[in-house]
């Protein structure tokens, strides 16, 4: 049976269960994966804040590298690489499980970013966090998965 990672990434998510039942810990935040262009597109936003008002929006390609494993890579919204933030999927009988590829990913304000996705069908569980290189202490980000359902 082939599995496809498209299949699991792609819709509307919401962690907004989640975010109901500890609104102290978690802010309700919405993620869309969809077709675009030459590829894909992820967006992501506070559900307050709205789709308008996104923290992020990366457009994406995604190339197999066999039944069981991909890798997303990572572009700007000109197109334009941005590689060293590319993820590896594997599958692994249950869901997609993705990490960066390398460890020379930076956000915008220098610091060090790390990334999990992990994709299940009908959920779908992701970690970010970002590190300054100067001090190692985490400067946003959980150390938690967020944890969505597709609605």
């Amino acid at each position: 049976m082939k599995i496809d990672l498209e299949e699991y990434i792609l819709g509307h998510w919401s962690n907004r269960h989640q975010a109901q039942s500890d609104p102290t810990e978690w802010v309700s935040v919405e993620i869309t994966w969809k077709s675009h262009e030459e590829g894909f597109q992820s967006t992501n936003y506070k559900r307050c804040d709205g789709p308008n008002d996104p923290y992020r929006r990366k457009n994406h390609k995604i190339v197999k590298i066999s039944d069981t494993e991909c890798i997303i890579e990572n572009y700007h919204l000109d197109w334009t690489r941005h590689e060293d933030c590319d993820m590896i999927f594997t599958f692994d009988g249950n869901g997609w499980h993705g990490k960066l590829a390398g460890d020379k990913c930076f956000g915008y304000r220098g610091d060090k970013v790390i990334s999990e996705i992990h994709c299940y069908g009908d959920k779908l569980h992701t970690c970010d966090k970002g590190i300054d290189v100067k001090t190692g202490e985490m400067v946003w980000g959980s150390t938690e998965l967020y944890r969505f359902t597709r609605i």
